[in-house]
């Protein structure tokens, strides 16, 4: 007989057996139990034998629809046109794929509004990976945006002010004996940048007249001496030689030239020579060189003295009354505790300044952390729970963050996932997830996100992980003659129950290799319902959404499941 007359011989046995045992079954119940208990027995044999025949016929047909399904498989393998993957960077989007451009352009306006009053702290709280830089990115292009808007429109700028931004990458600078200086130069780099040519002599013009109005007596007397000096040059000494000049002029006139030109020569010619050198270089590299001291205040004299020189570069900068200077902070809770204090104390410097405006991304729970135990004094024990540090961080950061914002995040990942998987795939060729694929990936982390927060960070390592493991699936499957073929949609609905539900996962293994041997060839549904039941799932706080996304894995047969979890192992790190 061939295959299909055996299938269909199959087929028709086990209608039949089934039809027996439901009769056998329904004739036990005509007889009572307590009136005839050999009748009942004999019912009992009959149903075994029936079920144990039953158990072979159904696998022998599990069998060969295995090996039909195999067959078939194996031919979509050597007609698969195998797209190679690639990696996805972890970088700051320029794009808003987060719901998150409603957020920033609110935030944008009320910073520049005429009546949001500077100096201001806003602190963009949330965890590594939530999307902070890519947040600051779109605050600093609404801001932009809005910097079009007064150029083009009178009544836009009866509302809002201008603003300069300055981006400050606090990782860059993780030396706490840089963070002091390294924001001032990236205040007079951006300075530079924007007004150009000219900023170095606006920036003198703002740092001369303060110096003159502070030190009015010392230029009066040093300008007496230049008028001095001038006059001894061209009416006591023209085309005259030094004897001359010695042995024609007084005494008292001699005097009065030689001082004028000591004093002409190392307090005004000097000074001008180091400024005109002080042009060659770009402002910010003149600042660092000048600041390479043991102590900041050392060269720029007291922090009041500090603030002036800020007060003469926002001056210098500004072109109109009201504009403001817009410095967002990134990266800082990736800095040293060390840092992360230092920066706080250099902040010190800045808040008090009028039209600055700072906005700092901020891991809440790192940089807490980090000012208490640089406080650990304070607390006056040996150990200090992290409550109570959180609870100290909390109160220290509301003396610098005016206004702190909790970061939004969106669970909707539809079109985020579509533009990762996209990126960097300008035509079809690279486009390495099929739409069947993309859709069960979109489906499962939705179902997820109801009871846990997915991070854009995690979710770019999630999809990392898969292309990385469809390219091993791919070349285990190539590379196999004869055996189990696993389509990558069967092993990404197995490789993300193993990734958010580590321990339910490996139960769910556990179970299987217990009962694979007398179930081979089945699917998940048709022996999972004792697994169901079982105590780990029902009293399990996460026994209910694992259950809910086993949907994904009934239609699986076991030996994919298995196959799977082998690929899957090798790329994950246990997550609870």
């Amino acid at each position: 007989m061939n295959k299909e007359e055996r299938v269909k011989h199959l087929k028709d046995k086990i209608q039949e057996l089934n039809e027996r045992m439901d009769q056998v079954a329904y004739n036990r119940g005509e007889y009572p139990i307590e009136e005839d208990i050999q009748e009942d027995e004999v019912h009992y044999d009959e149903l075994e034998e029936l079920g144990r025949e039953l158990s072979g016929f159904e696998r022998e047909l599990r069998e060969i629809e295995y090996n039909e399904e195999e067959e078939f498989r194996r031919e979509e393998l050597r007609n698969l046109i195998h797209k190679e993957g690639y990696i996805i960077r972890d970088k700051e989007s320029t794009s808003d794929l987060l719901s998150r451009l409603e957020h920033a352009q609110e935030i944008s306006k009320l910073l520049s509004n005429k009546q949001t009053l500077t100096p201001l702290t806003l602190g963009i709280y949330g965890n590594w990976g939530e999307g902070k830089s890519t947040f600051l990115r779109l605050i600093e292009t609404e801001l932009g945006n809005i910097n079009k808007m007064i150029e083009d429109s009178r009544e836009e700028e009866i509302i809002y002010n201008k603003t300069h931004v300055v981006r400050f990458d606090a990782s860059e600078y993780n030396d706490q004996d840089k963070i002091w200086y390294s924001m001032l130069s990236q205040l007079f780099a951006k300075y530079e940048e924007e007004v150009g040519i000219l900023a170095k002599v606006k920036y003198g013009l703002g740092m001369f007249k303060r110096s003159f109005n502070e030190n009015k007596w010392n230029y009066i007397i040093n300008i007496s001496l230049l008028v001095l000096f001038l006059i001894w040059i061209f009416v006591y000494s023209k085309d005259k030689s030094i004897l001359e000049v010695i042995t024609e002029n007084d005494v008292i006139i001699n005097i009065l030239g030689v001082i004028s030109t000591f004093t002409v020569a190392t307090n005004i010619v000097l000074p001008i020579i180091k400024r005109l050198k002080f042009l060659t270089k770009p402002m910010s590299d003149n600042l660092i060189s000048q600041l390479k001291y043991p102590d900041y205040k050392d060269l720029l004299g007291t922090r009041e003295k500090v603030k002036e020189n800020l007060d003469v570069l926002i001056k210098a900068w500004t072109k109109r009354s009201g504009d403001k200077i817009v410095v967002l902070v990134d990266e800082l809770d990736r800095c040293s505790e060390e840092t992360i204090v230092e920066f706080f104390e250099a902040l010190q410097l800045f808040l008090p300044v009028d039209s600055i405006v700072h906005v700092i991304a901020i891991n809440e729970e790192t940089v807490c952390f980090a000012l208490a135990n640089n406080n650990i004094h304070y607390f006056d024990k040996e150990f200090v729970p992290n409550s109570e540090k959180l609870a100290f961080g909390k109160n220290y950061l509301e003396k610098y963050i005016t206004i702190p914002y909790y970061l939004p995040y969106e669970n909707s990942y539809n079109q985020y996932i579509n533009h990762l998987l996209s990126e960097n795939s300008s035509n079809d060729y690279y486009r390495v997830f099929t739409e069947a694929e993309k859709e069960i990936l979109i489906k499962i982390i939705m179902d997820v996100s109801k009871t846990q927060h997915i991070t854009p960070r995690e979710m770019k390592k999630i999809i990392n992980l898969l292309l990385l493991s469809k390219e091993r699936l791919i070349n285990i499957n190539k590379k196999k003659e004869k055996g189990i073929i696993v389509k990558f949609e069967e092993h990404l609905s197995w490789f993300l129950l193993k990734y958010f539900y580590s321990d339910a996962s490996n139960q769910v293994i556990n179970y299987l290799k217990m009962y694979y041997r007398n179930n081979k060839y089945k699917k998940f549904k048709e022996i999972s319902s004792n697994l169901l039941y079982r105590k780990e799932f029902n009293e399990s706080p996460k026994g209910e959404q694992v259950k809910k996304l086993f949907k994904y894995i009934d239609e699986l047969r076991v030996d994919y499941i298995l196959i799977s979890n082998k690929i899957s192992e090798t790329l994950i790190v246990t997550k609870k």
